[in-house]
């Protein structure tokens, strides 16, 4: 794809590195796992064996507060390569291709002199995947990669892991983790059809860490380890009811890693909000490349490197469109408070197809027919959902009670429906914002309001 100038040279937000760069451009590693819900990693504290990525955790810097922009695989993942929305790159829907027309990530570094390559998922179309200067597929040997990179050229290699998506096969892991130890989120019934899910979920999550550490290893033995910047991600939550496919929680939240042994001090916690639409933007500032303007996100590298200021992210916003079934929600995050807004209320809540047919939801319609959930188990068996959830998450971080059509929160709830609406407007957003300031039409003049 050949870029336009305009596309490259015309920049926003936080400016690339300049005198610090140093004359080698730094090389990238973007490891990225399917369905994989924060903090579901040993170094975060749950009991799950992931040594390799529990020494990324140790040795670099652990983001606590990252947030995917879809609960979607696909759509996701492409605004991790535009730095947008997926409603704004006309990627929404699952399983929609990267349009030829758009300009990402990929082509400004290959533009800029790097030799891009990609293993298993990228989940962008065919189409895209002729873009990278190597594809290697599910069954091709990491090493292949390195053998291929010309040399002294720097690179960026994304690593797209399947695991620990659904299908589960019994019996087929590395590693076996015992269900009586796994964690159950409170949001699930405690049963041992679940526990057994659970637990082949971090099995899934084992085999990923494993793979991942061949790379690492790779990066050792090449004497590429010191000026490579690797990271580790989730594309959204975890595939069972109530996480993937929502925006609660444990749908939109997800592990963030960074590691950058040669540049940046390791050991570290960040709590500052990051969104996946600040990946791109944070790459490109790495390698001294300016940002397209039509980026949405900005570069958090200053919380990396230790140098430069950064402006904390305000809120992180995300949503969900059409999977194997639609349902359109957006949502708006800040710090302590969830804002949720449901476009089709009138419809329970409807698993998606690997949900559904997950051991977790046969054994949670078990419960139900017998009535013996629990009160916080019986959202996702009412007729109807509210248009509007708000949740103070530092006194409910599982989102138990809606305070929407709480008299206390009348002014947070309004503040935080202009913000989503200015979002939606500002990201052409295909459905309409619905919340108008007061004597203002909403959004693109729909008069429409709740």
């Amino acid at each position: 794809m050949k870029l336009s100038r305009r596309s490259v040279l015309t920049t926003a937000g936080a400016a690339p590195l300049a005198a610090q760069s140093p004359p080698q451009k730094p090389n990238f590693v973007f490891i990225i796992s399917d369905d994989h819900s924060h903090p579901d990693l040993g170094a975060l504290g749950r009991p799950v064996q992931t040594p390799n990525l529990d020494r990324i955790a140790r040795e670099g810097i652990r983001f606590d507060n990252c947030f995917v922009t879809s609960a979607q695989c696909s759509p996701n993942r492409s605004s991790i390569l535009t730095g947008c929305s997926p409603h704004t790159t006309a990627t929404s829907r699952l399983h929609t291709p990267m349009p030829d027309y758009e300009i990402t990530l990929i082509d400004l570094l290959k533009e800029a002199g790097y030799f891009t390559g990609a293993f298993r998922k990228v989940h962008q179309g065919a189409s895209f995947d002729k873009r990278w200067n190597f594809y290697g597929g599910a069954r091709e040997p990491f090493a292949k990669f390195f053998d291929a990179l010309p040399k002294g050229k720097p690179f960026y290699l994304h690593m797209g892991f399947t695991d620990p998506h659904r299908p589960y096969k019994r019996g087929v892991y590395p590693a076996k983790h015992d269900p009586a130890k796994v964690f159950v989120p409170p949001f699930l019934p405690d049963t041992p059809e679940i526990r057994d899910d659970i637990a082949d979920y971090y099995n899934a999550i084992s085999r990923m860490d494993m793979e991942a550490g061949q790379v690492l290893a790779l990066l050792t033995e090449r004497n590429l380890l010191e000026n490579t910047l690797i990271f580790f991600t989730g594309d959204n939550g975890m595939p069972f009811p109530g996480a993937k496919g929502t925006c609660y929680e444990p749908g939109i939240r997800v592990p963030l890693l960074a590691w950058w042994p040669g540049r940046a001090k390791g050991g570290r916690n960040v709590s500052e909000l990051i969104a996946h639409v600040d990946l791109p933007a944070t790459w490109l500032a790495a390698a001294g490349i300016p940002q397209p303007k039509k980026m949405q996100g900005g570069s958090f590298l200053p919380l990396i490197t230790g140098q430069g200021s950064y402006t904390p992210r305000e809120a992180v916003f995300s949503e969900r469109n059409w999977h194997d079934n639609y349902d359109a929600i957006r949502s708006v995050r800040t710090r302590r408070h969830k804002l949720i807004f449901n476009a089709l209320p009138h419809l329970p809540y409807r698993p998606i197809a690997d949900l559904r047919d997950s051991p977790t939801w046969a054994s949670y319609l078990n419960l139900a027919r017998r009535a013996e959930l629990k009160p916080e188990h019986l959202r996702l068996q009412q007729p109807v959902r509210p248009v509007v959830e708000l949740y103070d998450l530092e006194k409910d971080p599982w989102e138990f009670h809606n305070l929407a059509d709480e008299p206390a929160y009348a002014g947070l709830r309004e503040n935080l429906k202009m913000r989503l609406s200015d979002w939606m407007h500002d990201t052409s957003d295909y459905l309409p914002p619905c919340f108008p300031r007061p004597g203002q039409p909403a959004g693109r003049n729909w008069p429409m309001s709740l």
